[in-house]
């Protein structure tokens, strides 16, 4: 018997099992052009820039295949530094590099293997291009470093990038840089010479021309202003008010919860920045509240070993509501929402909550209530926030935001919780995952059900709980650190330095 191909699934866990986390992804990519989440070190910028220039001078192909095995072997090197001095984070590669070197105690260090693309080997890493295709190459492309010219498919540096791989290699001096070209080319290195190559690691930028580079590549100060040039400066410069405020080397929690707060003492000039930020959080508090409905919804069909029905699922949220608190659950919502604690320290309190594991799934889920009740009356409350979220969150198509959660809500404000909740867990949640697993089984072939519908019951078939998403700021830090902006005590005096300019 034959059977459509689509049925051959393969179980995957399901990104954005609502489909609303997207929405904040999309968002926060604009706040910081040029840097990702996986471009975990400035110094790559640099590092790959004088690859190119190398390349250029000692290669002289256009062979995609050469260029390949050049930045691949580059990459392994610089592991195998990193591994042999120590120290260092955001290497890639660095698992690769410690098991080679603990292979043996031979002075020679042949890493022809690891660099190579043949699975059947250690190699430092499957991606065919390295990190550089994998994470760097589109950043540095974005910030101008870097492009694809037409007559031959090879990335290479641009007038911009020239000048940050000459800073890079004044910065390592001519005798060491020659002395990577030489181990490049032969995949071989000694140990001796790999303690001489520290020089070349993230963590070795020195004060001086190379430093400048940076911060002018990331600040935008050299360029013509562009809409994404001026908002990553404008990030990184609220990124330097946190570490000044706080006078220590802070976190991405930090930074967002304290962009969250409309009081920031922020210049003029960063507050429209700011208020992207703050919607970007409150996007992203929505569809975290919505998670914790979703692993409750998820949690009571499990009870049961042939499911639920979605009505027999409405009656259970109903009554759990009302046996929970039957005076609350006959509040209508815009009342509900009048009566939530809008401090800025009680939206962390329920956030921390929601992720947390040590609650139970039901009372998250409760938490998640009234994180929703106090978004809406915050969003009511401030219409400059609730007119930032219309310009960053369209309606329409499948995506779904808190601009479209929140038209729902205003829709059912003047019906009672016990109504309101059911509704929302049938039609936004229950409803609304199945129509996102269909669509990704459709499009993408991966199997992404939390619940089957059999018969017109809902099966269990695994658990989801509430997550953040990941919005740049720990590398965008990290960038800061890493050229001397920021120290464990905050903002150093060149942090300062700039944060007076804006003054």
């Amino acid at each position: 018997m034959l059977l459509p191909e689509w049925t051959e699934r393969t179980a995957k866990r399901g990104l954005d099992p609502l489909g609303l986390q997207n929405s904040g992804v999309q968002l926060y990519q604009t706040l910081v052009p040029g840097i990702s989440n996986v471009t975990l070190r400035v110094r790559y910028y640099g590092l790959y820039c004088w690859a190119s220039e190398a390349y250029a001078q000692e290669v002289r192909s256009t062979s995609v295949d050469e260029w390949r095995d050049w930045i691949r072997r580059l990459e392994a090197l610089h592991a195998l530094v990193a591994a042999h001095v120590g120290g260092q984070v955001g290497v890639a590669g660095i698992e690769w590099a410690q098991r080679r070197l603990a292979l043996d105690d031979f002075e020679d260090v042949d890493f022809t293997e690891g660099a190579s693309l043949d699975r059947d080997c250690d190699i430092y890493l499957r991606q065919s291009f390295g990190v550089f295709g994998q994470a760097y190459l589109s950043q540095l492309i974005e910030l101008g470093l870097f492009e694809v010219p037409q007559h031959h498919l090879i990335p290479v540096r641009t007038a911009a990038g020239l000048v940050v791989a000459k800073a890079f290699g004044a910065s390592i001096g001519e005798q060491l840089g020659q002395a990577l070209v030489d181990a490049i080319k032969i995949a071989k290195v000694t140990r001796t010479q790999l303690a001489q190559m520290k020089p070349i690691l993230p963590s070795e930028i020195q004060a001086g021309n190379e430093r400048d580079a940076y911060e002018a590549v990331l600040f935008g100060t050299d360029v013509e202003a562009t809409v994404s040039t001026q908002r990553r400066r404008d990030t990184l410069m609220l990124v330097l008010h946190s570490a000044r405020e706080t006078s220590k080397r802070p976190n991405s929690t930090i930074v967002r919860q304290r962009l969250f707060k409309a009081d920031q003492p922020v210049p003029v000039s960063l507050e429209v920045q700011r208020l992207r930020w703050e919607t970007y959080h409150a996007q992203d508090l929505w569809q975290s509240a919505a998670g914790a409905l979703l692993s409750w919804s998820i949690s009571i069909i499990e009870e049961f070993d042939d499911g639920r029905s979605l009505p027999e699922i409405h009656a259970e949220v109903a009554a759990r509501l009302r046996d929970r608190s039957a005076e609350t659950s006959k509040l209508i919502w815009r009342e509900y929402r009048g009566s939530v604690d809008l401090d800025d320290s009680a939206f962390n309190e329920r956030m921390r909550r929601l992720l947390s594991n040590q609650e139970l799934r039901e009372d998250r889920a409760l938490v998640g209530i009234e994180q929703l009740a106090a978004l809406d009356e915050r969003c009511r409350l401030r219409p400059d926030l609730e007119s930032e979220i219309v310009r960053s969150f369209a309606l329409g198509g499948g995506g779904r935001s808190i601009r479209s959660e929140l038209q729902w809500i205003r829709k059912n404000e003047n019906r009672s919780l016990d109504q309101v909740v059911p509704d929302m867990v049938a039609e936004r949640i229950i409803s609304r995952h199945t129509w996102v697993a269909t669509q990704k089984l459709r499009r993408q072939r991966d199997y992404t059900f939390l619940f089957e519908s059999r018969e017109g019951r809902y099966a269990f078939r695994s658990q989801s709980d509430p997550v953040l998403t990941t919005p740049r700021l720990d590398p965008a830090i990290q960038f800061l650190v890493d050229i001397k902006l920021i120290g464990v005590e905050g903002c150093t005096g060149a942090g300062l330095a700039i944060i007076e300019q804006v003054h």
